[in-house]
C-alpha cells in the first residue's frame, strides 16, 4: 500500500503536485454545485455530494489529462475516462458514509465535511490514477 502512495522520483512528485493542484481547482466547482443544491434548491446534502461530485470528476478529468499525465496517455481517451469515472464514483460510495457521519452524528456543515472527505481521499486517489489509469506503457522488446 505504501508503494501506491509514494511517487516515484522528481517526475512522481510533480505528477503529484499537479494532481493536487487540479484536485485543489476542482473542489471550487464540488463545493459551488453542492452549496447551489443545498441551500438553494434544498436538496438533501447526500444526493447534492453526488451530484457535485459527478461534476468535480468531469473538470478533473479533463485538466488531469491535458496537463498533469498528458505524456503518459497511451490508451484512448474514454477508456482513461471511464476508468477515472469508475475510480472516483467508487471513491464516493466510501466518502459518503464518512460525510454523513461527520454531517449527521458530530454536527459538522456539509460543506465543510464534504471537503474533509474529499482532503482525506487525496492520496489514494493519485496513486491508483498514476499507476493504474495513466500506467506508462511498457517497453516492447527487440527481437
Amino acid at each position: 500500500m505504501k508503494a501506491l502512495l509514494r511517487p516515484a522520483g522528481f517526475r512522481g512528485v510533480m505528477r503529484l503536485a499537479g494532481f493536487g493542484a487540479v484536485g485543489a481547482s476542482g473542489v471550487l466547482p464540488n463545493l459551488a454545485v453542492m452549496w447551489l443544491l443545498v441551500d438553494h434548491w434544498h436538496l438533501h446534502y447526500l444526493p447534492a455530494a453526488v451530484a457535485a461530485t459527478e461534476v468535480a470528476i468531469c473538470w478533473n478529468f479533463v485538466l488531469v489529462d491535458l496537463v498533469v499525465f498528458r505524456s503518459r496517455r497511451g490508451r484512448h481517451w474514454a477508456g482513461r475516462f471511464t476508468r477515472f469515472v469508475m475510480l472516483n464514483n467508487l471513491d464516493l460510495a466510501v466518502r459518503l458514509p464518512l460525510l454523513a457521519v461527520l454531517v449527521s452524528w458530530a454536527g459538522v456543515d456539509e460543506l465543510v465535511a464534504n471537503l474533509v472527505t474529499l482532503v482525506l481521499a487525496f492520496g489514494l486517489r493519485f496513486g491508483i490514477t498514476d499507476r493504474f489509469i495513466y500506467r506508462p506503457e511498457a517497453p516492447v522488446p527487440s527481437v
